[in-house]
Parts: structure tokens; C-alpha cells; sequence
């Protein structure tokens, strides 16, 4: 053999090696699964814990107080006009809503009438002025979707199984966009939803299986690199498989709340890991929700969702164009 071929048979003798090791990850994982779904599903017989443990030190973040998150929840459709009654309160005697779009509005046929016989009667017609006042209390952060409560973790009776908690554990769950936000709420498009602002109050010590700490390490794979690799993959994948799919997530990250500082020494307020649903987005889960939570929610918006992208238009509180769409309404 010349230079180049013993080049490239070196190569590929590396990439037979690390698709082996890539192989025996995964088959550790898929046993672990099997053995927390079919066999021990509180003390499984598996050494997955020693390479969390050999990966704990390397995906310590830090998320700094005054940090801001998102956490999206679907309003039905029962309930939008509940979240819009504001806005009809003050204006439903001027505006009639076309098609549920407040930038796109008409005025209503009673108030034509009544503004034609209050002319015809040589009384004074709608001050605009005193109109556009009326839109200026709707232009202010506030409490536009749910409430402070409402945007909160959910009440541990009303907690099923999610990703990382079992059900019956409430951990707050948020993401690093509006958008994620949104689409890890799963709607459906024109769905009304709830966008709550979050603001961490403390630094919050995060297990990140974002965080590729060995980006600029060029060498082979070794067993810790190659497992962060499959278990951050592991925490993001879709599920189609119901709630048993969760088991070995919701396994190992108890393990990362409640027993890991035993074995390194290092504590974690919470995991984070890439959203299945949205390539640009993070998904927060911060476990202490009760007795000293590092977060506060601070505000609501009333969001629609226009596709599946998690492109948003809001409702609440209006936007400069939304306003001008109001004043500017043609019967």
C-alpha cells in the first residue's frame, strides 16, 4: 500500500472503532430502558449512573440570575374570548372582531346605526381621541394570558409524566425562545396561547446536555465523550412511544437531583437540553418549584400561532401595529 491508502485504511479502521463503541452505548442504553420498563424499575442493575457521574463535571452551566426563559401553555378555544373580554369590554361597543383578528376589525353594524341616528339627532360624534385613550391600557405588560399562578409549574395533583418528571413531581418547564415556548405546548395553528416571561432570582446550576464541551476536541471518541453525545440525543428525541418512553430520562435526572452530589460532590437546580420540536430552541427544566424557587414569573402575552415554525402574532398586550390596524378600521 502507497501513503494515501494506508491514510485512508487507518481512517476507516478509526471509524469501524468508533461506530463500535457508538454501538455498545447504545445497546447500554436500550438494556437500561428494557430493565427500568420490564424488570427494576427503581434499582436497575446497570453502570449508565457511573458515566452520568464521569459526565457531571463537564456540563456544569451556570444560568445567571436575572436570566429570562419562557414557559407556553395552550389557552382552548372555549376559553379565548375569556382572555379577550378586555379588549371587547372596552372597545365590543365600537369594534365588532372579524374572524377573531383584532388587527383586522370593522365597526360593528349597531354602532353605525347609532352613530348615524346620533348625527341625525345633531348630537356630538365619536371623540377618535378618547377612542385611541381607550387602547392605551392594552399596551402594557401585564397579566395578558394566565396569571402569575396559572403560568407556574403545575400543582403536583395535576402533574402527569413528562420528560423528566415521573407523575406526581411538578418541575417547571420553560425554554430559551417565545417560540419554543409555543410549540412545546403543542398546539395546533391559530391556536390562542400563553406565553409567561420567567426571570431567575439566584444562579441556577444546570446539568446541559447542550453544552458540547469536547467541540474543539479533534481526537476519537472515548466511552465518556460518545455517551454525552447518545444521551444528549437520548433527552431530545420525539416520543411516539407514550409515557414509558420517559422512563429513562425521568430515571436519570432524579438521579441528577437527589443523588449525584453524594457521588461527585456537585449539585444541579436543574437539566436543560435541546427541543425535539424546535432546532434553534433549549428546554429548560428547573426541579425546586415549592420550597425555595430561583425564579419568578414576571408577566403574560396572549399569543396566536401562526405555523408550525412557532411564528407568533400577539394579541396581547397590542403591538404598534395592531393599534394602527384598530384606529385605522373601515366600516
Amino acid at each position: 500500500m502507497d501513503a494515501s491508502e494506508h491514510t485512508t485504511l487507518a481512517h476507516l479502521l478509526q471509524m469501524r472503532e468508533q461506530l463500535s463503541l457508538r454501538h455498545a452505548i447504545q445497546k447500554k442504553l436500550m438494556a437500561f430502558e428494557r430493565e427500568l420498563c420490564n424488570n427494576n424499575r427503581f434499582f436497575p442493575r446497570a453502570d449508565i449512573l457511573s458515566w452520568v457521574d464521569a459526565i457531571a463535571p463537564m456540563v456544569l452551566r451556570t444560568l445567571d440570575s436575572g436570566s429570562v426563559l419562557y414557559r407556553g401553555r395552550i389557552i382552548t378555544k372555549a376559553d379565548e374570548d375569556e382572555f379577550l373580554a378586555p379588549v371587547y369590554h372596552a372597545l365590543g361597543v365600537f369594534i365588532e372582531d372579524d374572524e377573531g383578528d383584532l388587527g383586522h376589525t370593522r365597526f360593528a353594524e349597531a354602532y353605525v346605526q347609532q352613530e348615524i341616528d346620533r348625527l341625525e339627532a345633531g348630537e356630538k360624534a365619536l371623540d377618535y381621541a378618547s377612542f385611541e385613550d381607550r387602547l392605551k391600557v392594552f399596551r402594557a405588560r401585564g397579566w395578558w394570558g394566565y396569571g402569575k399562578r396559572e403560568s407556574d409549574a403545575a400543582p403536583s395533583d395535576a402533574t402527569g409524566n413528562g420528560r423528566i418528571n415521573p407523575a406526581g413531581i411538578s418541575y417547571l418547564y420553560a425554554s430559551n425562545r417565545r417560540e419554543t415556548a409555543a410549540l412545546e405546548a403543542r398546539p395546533h395553528i391559530s391556536q390562542m396561547v400563553s406565553i409567561a416571561e420567567v426571570r431567575t432570582t439566584d444562579k441556577i446550576v444546570l446539568f446541559d446536555l447542550t453544552r458540547d464541551v469536547f467541540a474543539d476536541d479533534k481526537s476519537p471518541d472515548d466511552q465518556t465523550k460518545m455517551f454525552r453525545k447518545l444521551l444528549a440525543h437520548y433527552f431530545s428525541r420525539p416520543n411516539y412511544s407514550g409515557d414509558q418512553a420517559y422512563l429513562v430520562t425521568q430515571y436519570i435526572s432524579e438521579y441528577v437531583k437527589g443523588r449525584i452530589e453524594e457521588t461527585t460532590g456537585l449539585h444541579f437546580d436543574g437539566i436543560c437540553f435541546s427541543s425535539s420540536l424546535d432546532r434553534k430552541g433549549t428546554n429548560y427544566v428547573i426541579f425546586d418549584t415549592k420550597e425555595q424557587p430561583k425564579y419568578e414569573i414576571v408577566s403574560s402575552s396572549l399569543e396566536k400561532v401562526v405555523d408550525m415554525q412557532g411564528t407568533l402574532e400577539t394579541y396581547l398586550p397590542m403591538s404598534d401595529a395592531t393599534v394602527r390596524g384598530l384606529m385605522d378600521a373601515t366600516f
